[in-house]
């Protein structure tokens, strides 16, 4: 017997992103939660004049060549001097 899976979830159809808006009005920064391709508003001053920025991004390295502590140092956000995330 052979079973099957027919309705799975993707995804692109669980994921709902957030997305960065600067206030044409107001120039209040914010983020917003789009569903079904919503129009955000500002929680500032409520107007719909928003604009979509692109949205910084964070990397993380240990190398120091990269702006990390590198091999030599522990990291304070663990208590082992020998961490995976660190070293």
């Amino acid at each position: 017997m052979i079973l099957r899976l027919t309705c799975r979830a993707r995804w692109y159809t669980v994921v709902m992103p957030i997305y960065e808006f600067i206030c044409n009005v107001c120039d209040t920064p914010f983020e917003e939660l789009v569903r079904n391709g919503a129009k955000p508003v500002c929680p500032s001053c409520g107007s719909g004049d928003v604009r979509r920025v692109l949205s910084g991004f964070a990397v993380h390295s240990s190398s120091p060549d990269m702006g990390g502590q590198g091999a030599s140092k522990s990291c304070s956000s663990c208590a082992s001097s020998s961490c995976a995330t660190c070293h």
